[in-house]
């Protein structure tokens, strides 16, 4: 591991080799770039102001306990805890602006922590600990989300990833996206609700404007792949959890026609699983859980 300084900000790098990952521990525990050797897979805008996060679309986003967007009584940004109570449910959960700490930490790998608080009692009613666990190696990123429930009552959460894949707009019709699932779904952003259809095809082109805001239902992610036939490079993705289901939702997104970024997101649940169950995960007092995703790159030399 080495600490050093971005526009002024401590982040971490760690390496395998030509794998080099930096992540910001103050700004959500944030990944903020992957490269291997020349290839900028994981992307971070060169004009990225850390001073606000939130508003740069880059990197990977720690999402911890809500997915996306979370509704109650109509209203978007809320939710219901067990008492009655309606709490903020920011877009994404809380993690992402939070301060984490460094635990541990290695050449090739970092865990950083967060624990429940003062600031996260008001959307969170929970006494949590999440550690976040980056390992690269030559050719991959795996990272862990291991969540604990250190209060006395059964504890709901979700977790997930919002890759920044660098993939420029005038190069999305050449990559492949392959991703099996059993269903598409939408999310109604009137009320929340979430409707589902046949899955039609499990591969698509990234140019195809269908793709924004589709939720993947139950993927296969072992066979989950970004591939680009004209460049020789394809991304792959593995389910390093425990179950074949533990990543219940990919969605597919970008923000603009012309954005230099694609995102694909496993998620452990669907937004607004709080109130829909979906994916939903609960642990037990005193019970620990962990999930796992690891993205690696192949390169197929060029002739």
């Amino acid at each position: 591991m080495n600490l050093c300084e971005l526009d002024n900000q401590p982040v971490v790098k760690i390496q395998s080799g030509d794998s080099l990952a930096i992540i910001s521990p103050a700004h959500g525990s944030r990944l903020l770039s992957w490269a291997v050797s020349d290839w900028d897979v994981i992307c971070w805008p060169s004009n990225a102001d850390l001073d606000r996060i939130p508003k740069v679309r880059g990197g990977d986003i720690v999402i911890f306990p809500f997915i996306a967007r979370t509704y109650a009584n109509g209203r978007i940004g809320s939710w219901i805890d067990s008492s009655g109570i309606q709490r903020p449910a920011p877009m994404h959960g809380f993690a992402k602006d939070s301060p984490f700490r460094i635990v541990e930490a290695g050449e090739d790998f970092v865990t950083l922590r967060l624990d429940a608080n003062e600031t996260t009692a008001t959307c969170y009613p929970f006494s949590f600990r999440l550690e976040v666990t980056y390992r690269v190696d030559a050719s991959g990123l795996l990272t862990t989300f291991c969540v604990t429930n250190r209060g006395q009552e059964p504890m709901p959460w979700s977790a997930g990833h919002h890759y920044y894949f660098r993939i420029p707009s005038i190069e999305r019709s050449f990559w492949k996206l392959s991703l099996p699932c059993e269903k598409w779904g939408r999310q109604n952003f009137a009320d929340g609700s979430i409707s589902f259809d046949a899955a039609m095809s499990s591969d698509m082109i990234l140019s195809d404007p269908s793709l924004i805001d589709r939720f993947h239902s139950m993927p296969d992610l072992s066979r989950t792949m970004l591939s680009n036939p004209a460049n020789g490079k394809t991304i792959v993705f593995e389910n390093r959890s425990n179950h074949s289901q533990d990543w219940s939702c990919v969605t597919t997104w970008t923000e603009k026609p012309d954005s230099d970024f694609f995102c694909i997101e496993p998620w452990s649940a669907f937004p607004n699983a709080i109130h829909n169950g979906l994916g939903l995960r609960t642990l037990a007092p005193g019970g620990t859980d962990e999930i796992s995703c690891r993205i690696g790159i192949q390169k197929q030399p060029q002739i």
